[in-house]
């Protein structure tokens, strides 16, 4: 959550979610852990073990918890439309009458959405404006509504490989909701090349490169810090019948083993901002994951420093394809 963001909730005279068992949706951070009243829902396992280390309670899961225990919720609403619609519907499992509070940034849309709220929400009241943030209330009216299941969220995405059509699918939030990303598409024109064995898929996302992956694997981990990721992996591979070790984690998870080969298409954004820590650190911690003479590969925008992160922890970093956007980046544990 945007530093902005907690700024404007703690300039507000009256702040009615801190009284009462509050559930904060999307916390983005653990900055509102402070909130004795509060537990969280969260879609990122590093915020939540954030929010648990703080000792409150939280949900990292794509299935709303038993929102009949709330007296309230606070949502921050997020960037992506199709994830905010789904946390709405969620939303209809409210007792009527249960307070809700939105907060979010303007680029968020949070404008929009609030003009644009179901059915089964009180029109939306603005409260506060500020450093290009807003804040709104609400609350579930008694109008019934049930939530669509989350498979009516799935998107089959085709693509072309090697002269051929395959599939993957897509659920709210995920990355490359609506397309296969093009780097994604370049790593796996260049992954037959990698060695037989133990494989992990850093930073899964919908599981299309640990699809095409498998056959060269003797086990096959793929992990996610997102639980949305996570359900849209297991989506894609069970229409495959592919087993895998599906794992959700804010990193490469600390009991995974070591690997023959590690690939990713690593992210750089945390929410809207840019964050190449995440990536620096996979970095390091894929060179302690690996057997010798393990791989790494990864593809990225030719503009990261990852070659150069690449060369300090590996001692060496090869290109393996360069499009003019992207490139791979190839490194052996010695």
């Amino acid at each position: 959550m945007s530093s902005a963001i907690l700024s404007m909730l703690g300039r507000q005279s009256a702040q009615p979610w801190a009284t009462g068992s509050l559930l904060v949706i999307h916390p983005g951070g653990d900055e509102l852990s402070a909130l004795t009243n509060a537990s969280a829902w969260s879609f990122h396992a590093g915020h939540a073990a954030s929010w648990q280390a703080a000792g409150r309670e939280v949900y990292c899961q794509v299935q709303a918890p038993d929102l009949s225990q709330y007296d309230g919720v606070l949502m921050l609403v997020a960037k992506e439309k199709e994830l905010n619609q789904y946390l709405l519907e969620q939303l209809a499992l409210l007792p009527a009458e249960t307070p809700i509070w939105f907060a979010g940034d303007k680029r968020s849309g949070i404008q929009p959405l609030m003009k644009r709220l179901p059915e089964w929400f009180q029109p939306a009241q603005k409260l506060a404006s500020a450093n290009h943030c807003l804040l709104f209330s609400s609350a579930r009216n008694a109008q019934l509504h049930t939530p669509a299941p989350l498979q009516s969220y799935a998107k089959t995405i085709t693509y072309e490989l090697e002269q051929q059509q395959n599939t993957f699918v897509t659920l709210p939030g995920v990355f490359s909701r609506e397309h296969i990303d093009p780097a994604t598409l370049l790593l796996l024109q260049h992954v037959n090349s990698l060695p037989r064995g133990r494989g992990l898929d850093f930073a899964c996302g919908a599981g299309v490169i640990a699809k095409e992956i498998k056959p060269l694997t003797t086990e096959l981990m793929a992990c996610d810090v997102s639980p949305i990721a996570i359900a849209a992996s297991q989506m894609t591979l069970s229409a495959e019948s592919i087993t895998a070790d599906l794992r959700l984690a804010d990193g490469i998870p600390e009991n995974a083993g070591r690997f023959d080969f590690i690939v990713s298409n690593p992210p750089f954004h945390t929410g809207q901002r840019t964050d190449y820590e995440i990536a620096r650190q996979f970095i390091k911690d894929a060179q302690q994951h690996l057997n010798k003479q393990g791989v790494l590969r990864i593809v990225a925008n030719r503009f990261l420093p990852w070659p150069e992160v690449i060369e300090s922890v590996f001692g060496h970093c090869d290109t393996v394809a360069d499009d003019g956007r992207y490139r791979v980046y190839h490194a052996t544990c010695r």
